[in-house]
């Protein structure tokens, strides 16, 4: 492919995004798997309602990560977690950043900023997104369970699905949600 030359393109391109399926549920059974561009909005939904709770954060800049956080899946599709240990260690981030670079050149280069933010994860608001990514995918783990599809167990006992605990917000909801699924149906 070639890098986007317009904004023109750009939004042209990104009509595509909901046309692609988070591949782990895929994997799983999930008949008919959330878009990546649903779970995109999900983490920002996530990362705007429980940004205001952590002092200090700049939630607009974390809503902005949130927004590029995925764009890379344009070009390369959401690969697996299961996926990633065929390929060798940094080709999927090079491969990633090298679809954004070409996604995202219509726009100044903070886009790209951006992006790098995020997956250097050393900002506030960057390990907000990167959690608030993880609480989204288990939420929705959750909700398919409740709905009888898919063999999902594994997204449980992964330790990965569950952020390393520093934001606060996020680590009470996760606690929750295990909790709820502990005691089961009901």
């Amino acid at each position: 492919m070639r890098s986007n030359e317009s904004l023109l393109e750009l939004f042209l391109e990104l009509q595509v995004l909901d046309r692609i399926p988070r591949s782990g549920y895929l994997l799983r059974g999930v008949a008919d798997p959330e878009s990546v561009t649903e779970h995109s909005w999900h983490v920002l939904f996530l990362v705007w309602a429980l940004g205001e709770r952590l002092p200090g954060l700049d939630t607009a800049r974390a809503m902005e990560l949130a927004l590029v956080h995925d764009l890379a899946e344009l070009r390369v599709g959401d690969l697996p977690r299961t996926a990633g240990h065929y390929f060798p260690a940094g080709a999927k981030q090079a491969a990633e950043a090298g679809a954004m670079a070409e996604v995202l050149a219509p726009l100044p280069e903070r886009a790209r900023r951006l992006y790098a933010e995020y997956q250097e994860g050393a900002t506030l608001e960057s390990r907000l997104v990167k959690a608030c990514d993880k609480l989204q995918l288990m939420l929705k783990v959750a909700v398919y369970e409740s709905w009888g599809t898919g063999a999902l167990a594994e997204f449980w006992e992964n330790p990965d699905n569950f952020p390393a605990p520093g934001i606060a917000p996020v680590d009470e909801l996760l606690a929750e949600l295990r909790a709820r699924r502990a005691r089961g149906p009901g």
